[in-house]
């Protein structure tokens, strides 16, 4: 037979409450703010640590530095260099503003071109045309790659943009390379 002394069941009972007090103590009860901080960092640390990082490898055949001079009414974004397909016509100057649309030297099947794109950011007044210059140095000194021109409406639109393409002259270039490109 077990006989419990009614004083240990008042001594487990102080216990359990001191448990509760130091437990509660780890809970800012005055400043939630530093509650939600610590519970934001804790979660974030679990987040970051649980995240894969891939690494993949990419080789670049060439590098080339690219300086623009551009008016405001344009954003000019370079889509750099590949081989024409074909051969194709040069576009009449100056070319009509089309979104979506294409202006271009004469294009030689074999040779590489050398493609921009520029997006419309204001749209002028009235119809305003616009050249499209873009020079190069391959270590000899700077000489003009290409030159178009495109008239804008004042019907074009905000954001459209249109892409403009010139042809190197050859099959081959020398790298580094530096392109100055103008719009005025």
């Amino acid at each position: 037979m077990v006989t419990i002394c009614p004083h240990s069941s008042l001594l487990v009972l102080h216990a359990i409450d001191m448990w509760k007090n130091s437990l509660s103590s780890l809970i800012p009860s005055t400043n939630l703010k530093l509650l939600a901080i610590v519970a934001a960092i804790a979660a974030f640390s679990i987040a970051s640590f649980a995240t894969t990082v891939s690494v993949s490898t990419t080789t670049y055949q060439s590098q080339y530095g690219v300086s623009y001079n551009v008016t405001g009414a344009f954003t000019a974004a370079d889509q750099g260099f590949s081989v024409a397909p074909v051969s194709v016509a040069a576009s009449a100057q100056p070319c009509t503003w089309a979104n979506a649309g294409t202006c271009a030297t004469a294009l030689t099947g074999g040779h590489y071109k050398y493609t921009l794109t520029l997006t419309l950011n204001t749209v002028p007044g009235s119809t305003t045309t616009y050249t499209v210059t873009v020079k190069w140095d391959q270590g000899t000194g700077q000489t003009q790659l290409g030159q178009l021109t495109v008239s804008v409406p004042a019907t074009a639109v905000a954001g459209q943009a249109m892409t403009f393409k010139m042809d190197t002259g050859g099959t081959s270039f020398t790298a580094p390379l530096s392109l100055d490109v103008t719009v005025a």
